[in-house]
C-alpha cells in the first residue's frame, strides 16, 4: 500500500476542493486524441512502460503523477506508455509525448490486479512499440511478498482485489532493464528473489511510499535514458522526500542487481545452517522495523542478522548484501513513528508464530527454498 497516514489528510484537502479532482480528470484527457488505429512504430532503443493499477483510493495520485510525466518529459527519441485503470475512466494504454497523451488503445472494464490481464496489457505494449530495451514502473498499492487474501496483498489494488508476487513474477512476459515499483514496502529480499530473473534492477522502498509517490519531473527523463543511472533516480527519489519537512520527511529507497542474489541466498543459507535462533523467544522487536503495521511484517534484513546471530561470523553475508545492494538510503523517520537507525537496502520477514497463514503461504516463495529458511522455521 501506499501510506495511510499522509494520505488521510491528502484525501480530506481534495474533498474540500473535489470540484478540481473533476477539472484535473478533464485537464488530462482533453490532450488526448480519440481512440486512434493502433500504429506498430519501429523498432526504437528505449520504451518506459508505467502500469497504473489505480482502480482505488489512489486514482487521483494517478492522474496527478500522469499531468507531472507529460510536463517533464523532454526525449522524443523513447517511448513513455502509460497503462492507467482508474476510477475516472476505463483501462486505457496511453501514449506520452511532451504536454499530452495520446489514447492509444482501450480495454472493456477488467481487473487490474489480475496477473493474466497485466501480461496481456504488457504484450499488447510490446507488440505495439517494438523497442531493443524496456523498463517497467508498477505503480499501485503493495505490501511487499504478503499474500492476497490474508487481509493484506502483495502488489496491486483493483476494487480490494490484489496480485500475489509469485503470480507477478509468473506473467512478466520479458525480463526487463529495471522494474521500479512505486508502491509500498517492496523492496524485501523475499520480493527482489522472487523477480531475479525479470529485471537487471530492481528499484524500490523498503518502507511505506507516500501517497504523492516517485517524483516524475525529477525522474522520468533519467528512466528514459539508453543506459539509465540507477542511483541517480534513487537518489533523487530520497532528495525529493529529505528536503520535506514534518511527517513528509520520510524514505527509504535502494537499488538492487539482481544478478547477485543467488549468492546473497546461498551466504543465508550457510549462516542459517551454522547458526540456530529461537524464533519462538526471539525479540523481533529488537530489529529495525520498517513498516507501521502493529504486528509489524518487515525488519531490515541486515539488522536481523546481527541480533539473531551476534557472535556469528557474517563477512561473507555482509560482503555478498553489499554486492547486491548498489545504493540504498533513507530519513532518519518515518512519518514521525518511529527512527530508522539502521537500514541496509533490503527488508525480510521474521515470522510470527501465531500467523500460520502467512507462514505457510512464505513457504512457496523462492527465497524460503533457496535461503534456507526450513531452517528458521523448524521450531514452528
Amino acid at each position: 500500500m501506499k501510506q495511510y497516514f499522509i494520505l488521510i489528510s491528502l484525501k480530506s484537502l481534495r474533498s474540500v476542493i473535489n470540484i478540481l479532482f473533476f477539472i484535473t480528470v478533464i485537464f488530462t484527457y482533453a490532450s488526448c486524441n480519440e481512440d486512434e488505429d493502433i500504429i506498430i512504430e519501429d523498432t526504437i532503443d528505449r520504451t518506459v512502460i508505467i502500469y497504473m493499477a489505480a482502480d482505488n483510493n489512489l486514482s487521483d495520485d494517478a492522474l496527478d503523477n500522469i499531468n507531472q510525466i507529460k510536463k517533464s518529459i523532454s526525449n522524443p527519441k523513447f517511448n513513455v506508455i502509460i497503462f492507467v485503470d482508474g476510477v475516472f475512466e476505463t483501462p486505457s494504454i496511453l501514449k506520452i509525448e511532451k504536454n499530452r497523451s495520446i489514447i492509444v488503445k482501450n480495454y472493456p472494464e477488467f481487473n487490474s490486479a489480475d496477473a493474466k490481464e497485466l501480461n496481456k496489457v504488457l504484450l499488447d505494449i510490446i507488440s505495439m512499440y517494438p523497442s531493443k530495451n524496456y523498463g517497467l514502473v508498477l505503480w499501485s498499492h503493495g505490501i511487499s511478498w504478503l499474500p492476497s487474501g490474508a487481509s493484506l496483498r502483495s502488489f496491486g489494488n483493483d476494487n480490494h482485489r490484489q496480485m500475489n508476487i509469485s503470480d507477478l513474477a509468473s506473467f512478466l512476459p520479458i525480463k526487463f532493464d529495471y522494474i521500479l515499483f512505486d508502491a509500498c514496502l517492496m523492496g524485501s529480499v523475499e520480493v527482489a528473489y522472487e523477480l531475479k530473473d525479470k529485471a537487471d534492477y530492481i528499484i524500490a522502498s523498503s518502507t511505506e511510499i507516500l501517497s504523492s509517490g516517485f517524483p516524475y519531473p525529477e525522474v522520468i527523463n533519467e528512466l528514459s535514458q539508453l543506459s539509465p543511472n540507477m542511483n541517480k533516480i534513487a537518489q533523487n527519489y530520497f532528495d525529493y522526500y529529505n528536503a520535506l519537512q514534518g511527517a513528509y520527511r520520510s524514505a527509504t529507497i535502494s537499488v538492487i542487481e539482481t544478478q547477485h542474489l543467488p549468492e546473497l541466498a546461498y551466504q543465508f543459507k550457510i549462516l542459517l545452517e551454522e547458526n540456530t535462533v529461537d524464533l519462538t523467544t526471539f525479540n523481533r522487536t529488537s530489529v529495525q522495523r520498517l513498516d507501521v503495521y502493529e504486528e509489524q511484517y518487515t525488519f531490515d534484513l541486515a539488522d536481523f542478522i546481527n541480533k539473531a546471530f551476534p557472535d556469528a561470523d557474517k563477512t561473507a553475508f555482509l560482503a555478498q548484501l553489499n554486492k547486491t545492494v548498489w545504493y540504498k538510503n533513507n530519513t532518519s523517520q518515518f512519518i514521525q513513528l518511529y527512527d530508522i537507525n539502521t537500514y541496509c537496502g533490503l527488508s525480510c520477514y521474521i515470522p510470527i508464530f501465531k500467523r500460520t497463514d502467512l507462514n505457510e503461504y512464505y513457504k512457496q516463495l523462492s527465497w524460503y527454498k533457496a535461503g534456507g529458511y526450513d531452517k528458521l522455521f523448524r521450531k514452528f
